[in-house]
């Protein structure tokens, strides 16, 4: 099961909190009604447009909107899908859950604080969940990409910072949507049965812990 969450405004109003965390719902809902159950979900949801990461300018200046924003649709997002998402595993006698993360919590960078922040509070999410339940069957994980080359980012051609991720990863090459996949399938298949409250890198070696 895949989702993507959305804000639309700058902070988002209570009444739109409200329709979100109802969206979310609504879509659980909809997987337990043409399934029977959700035994996994992967949960990936982020802004990455240019009005709102290339706001991201540092803790200084960054716009406190922009920040609530980022906050609200990397992080929120997920919380609310582990809310809505843990009973449904509980009730099937356990199941698992994958976010997805990012390098940009484990790297520092000069830039993109709110971005970093939210992705580092999905790593302590994962953490918690698995604490919580993992005795009772839960299993959740996160995978962190570093840059992959996605439809989207290709289009735009090579770029300079395309240049230096490649400069600095440890690897001949970028990554690929593909490789991102594979590992969320492998955490949510029995395969992964014994992964449990692990932030994976699947960065091509860009960070290396």
């Amino acid at each position: 099961m895949w989702t993507a969450v959305w804000a639309t405004r700058w902070p988002p109003s209570a009444a739109q909190s409200l329709a979100t965390s109802i969206s979310v719902g609504q879509l659980f809902a909809c997987a337990v009604g043409a399934y029977g159950g959700v035994d996994a979900v992967h949960v990936n949801a982020a802004d990455l447009s240019r009005g709102v990461i290339g706001a991201d300018t540092d803790v200084v200046d960054v716009d406190l909107g922009v920040f609530d924003h980022t906050l609200a649709v990397d992080l929120r997002g997920h919380v609310l899908c582990a809310r809505r998402a843990v009973p449904l595993l509980l009730e099937r006698g356990g199941g698992a859950i994958v976010h997805t993360s990012s390098e940009a919590a484990f790297s520092g960078t000069p830039a993109r604080p709110s971005y970093a922040v939210a992705k580092a509070g999905i790593n302590a999410l994962v953490r918690h969940v698995a604490s919580r339940w993992g005795k009772e069957g839960v299993r959740a994980n996160a995978v962190a990409p570093g840059l992959v080359i996605t439809p989207t980012v290709a289009a735009m051609g090579e770029t300079p910072v395309q240049r230096d991720a490649l400069r600095r990863n440890r690897s001949p090459r970028l990554g690929r949507p593909e490789d991102i996949a594979a590992m969320v399938a492998f955490l949510l298949s029995d395969d992964g049965a014994w992964v449990n409250g692990q932030v994976i890198s699947v960065d091509g070696g860009s960070t290396v812990r």
